[in-house]
């Protein structure tokens, strides 16, 4: 179970600020950099300056997250339950989790697939998997594989678990913040295809968070739920 998580909420609201102002200033730099980057053909540019902004939003904010605990006087145990003691078994947790969530995310995507084409909609794959796609070149992979695998899910579950998650339960929220935060992080990943599992995905996430308190089963389930897809696209090949 969840114990009560002693940050400010001014605090919380000043770390959420300046998250926004490094999404926003990145992803300004990463439209900059593909404009002004000459003598390489376009799709390289845009693969090319899409990951350097995700690996700066992603590295940029787990640093601010270090300066949010600090501020609180808080350590990554204390905050987000990742603790040694359990790891192992809140590992296996997410490892089975993850197999469970990824076959009905192909059976949620068919579906999305289907419903999308009923209202005359194209189906279109999120850009990471499009960039895999398209490629079989190992620095291309090996990048997509360093921020959708290894630094997402540390990111993104001490984000919307870790603090958006708890902080509206401890507003008085708790409904809200479950589905909310549900529904957030599939809208994040601006994707209408992979809406459904990925709200599917985020609701089982936050059960297991607020079963467990532990942040170590989520975030390994979600790397290897991201692991599973990346390895899934890459040995299907391009054009898959």
């Amino acid at each position: 179970m969840l114990e009560h998580k002693a940050w400010t909420a001014e605090s919380l609201l000043r770390l959420l600020l300046r998250l926004f102002l490094l999404l926003g200033v990145t992803g300004l730099g990463a439209v900059a950099a593909e404009r002004l980057w000459t003598g390489v053909e376009g799709e390289t540019r845009q693969f090319w300056s899409s990951t350097a902004a995700s690996l700066v939003v992603q590295l940029g904010g787990i640093t601010l997250i270090v300066f949010f605990l600090r501020e609180n006087d808080l350590n990554w145990e204390t905050a987000f339950g990742l603790r040694r003691a359990g790891a192992t078994r809140q590992i296996l947790l997410g490892l089975a989790v993850a197999v469970v969530v990824f076959g009905v995310a192909l059976l949620l995507i068919k579906l999305s697939q289907w419903l999308m084409r009923e209202v005359h909609l194209t189906p279109q794959p999120q850009s990471a998997i499009e960039a895999l796609q398209s490629t079989t070149d190992p620095r291309r992979q090996a990048a997509v594989a360093l921020t959708a695998v290894v630094l997402a899910p540390v990111f993104e579950e001490v984000i919307f678990r870790g603090l958006l998650l708890v902080s509206l339960r401890q507003a008085g929220y708790p409904r809200f913040a479950f589905w909310g935060t549900a529904v957030f992080f599939a809208v994040t990943h601006l994707n209408l295809m992979t809406f459904l599992p990925l709200v599917f995905f985020a609701v089982v996430l936050n059960l297991f968070y607020l079963r467990t308190g532990s942040l170590v089963g989520p975030i390994t389930a979600h790397a290897a739920f991201n692991a599973t897809n990346f390895f899934w696209v890459v040995l299907a090949g391009p054009g898959s």
